[in-house]
């Protein structure tokens, strides 16, 4: 797979999976967790926390030395692939929090674990699910606070600061440009997942924006996120305004398209006579549409002027 995906698929980032990974070694991590009672604690708080590969580093740097692991194989094969499983290295890649497997089965495991069980009715696990992930979300953002020393810079400090790993990292710049409305934060989250990091909302609380700036908004966040969909579910006509039957139409229509379809397909010629065809119905029919928006927004106008003529009689 390593070999085929840059091949096949040049333009795809091929990471690995953090939970098959973890799974592969998990019998020579079995004993040293029987050695070292604290140890996987310690490890899952690693790999969970850092937002910068150097507190990845550092902190893994300070747990080998902390349980004399320098020597311990799969310390080092985990630490010798650490660029293809660890998100901090590859955080400007955009991913939407869809990095492997293991966010949706710990989820499952949280959730079955303490929100919800099998007796359950469906309104009480909506609301349950609700709770679950207001309290994920909780218990991952940190409270921050801001100070400045330059208009456009902000430092972003924790101040319910860790004190049982000094490798975490308190204080993140953010740039904060106004003028050109652009918001970027050193830990990269939104480049990573699409979604605003505490520290960028913390800038955003303290220069008191009234919105969000329309350029972080971005279409797969709105109902338009598919653009001209073969079937949008949000269509509930059923009916044109003549009273025909639109899936009547649409059952018509859909056979013809397949009939030519299957007719170009044979040959080069009858491909680029279909092409065409296509081409020229969709262009006729967005003159046409553009032919009944100007019609309407003519009489719409003229109704504005009767009105306005009946106002001032």
């Amino acid at each position: 797979m390593a070999k085929a995906i840059p091949k096949f698929f040049p333009r795809t980032l091929h990471k690995f999976c953090r939970w098959h990974i973890m799974n592969k070694h998990k019998d020579p991590l079995k004993k040293l967790y029987k050695l070292f009672p604290d140890l996987k604690d310690q490890l899952t708080a690693i790999l969970n926390h850092p937002l910068m590969p150097s507190e990845f580093e550092d902190a893994w740097k300070a747990l080998i030395e902390k349980y004399n692991l320098h020597d311990i194989n799969v310390m080092i094969n985990l630490w010798a692939e650490r660029k293809l499983w660890i998100s901090a290295y590859w955080k400007e890649v955009f991913c939407a929090r869809m990095t492997s497997t293991q966010r949706s089965e710990s989820m499952n495991f949280v959730l079955k674990r303490v929100f919800v069980t099998e007796r359950d009715n469906l309104h009480i696990f909506a609301k349950q699910v609700n709770n679950c992930v207001q309290a994920r979300h909780e218990a991952e953002n940190a409270e921050a606070n801001v100070s400045t020393d330059n208009p456009n810079n902000y430092l972003v400090h924790h101040y319910n600061q860790s004190k049982e790993f000094a490798w975490s990292r308190h204080e993140f710049r953010v740039l904060a440009d106004e003028a050109e409305g652009r918001y970027e934060c050193e830990c990269k989250l939104w480049e990573h997942t699409g979604l605003f990091c505490h520290h960028v909302i913390a800038v955003f609380e303290h220069l008191c924006l009234d919105e969000i700036p329309s350029k972080y908004i971005l279409q797969r966040y709105t109902k338009d996120a598919v653009t001209n969909p073969d079937f949008n579910r949000r269509d509930y006509r059923t009916t044109t305004e003549d009273g025909t039957s639109i899936e009547y139409r649409r059952t018509i229509l859909y056979s013809e398209a397949v009939k030519i379809i299957n007719k170009g397909c044979s040959s080069e010629a009858k491909f680029q006579i279909a092409l065409s065809a296509f081409r020229d119905a969709n262009s006729r029919l967005n003159n046409e549409d553009a032919e009944l928006e100007n019609n309407e927004d003519a009489e719409m106008e003229n109704n504005e002027q009767s009105s306005n003529q009946d106002n001032t009689t």
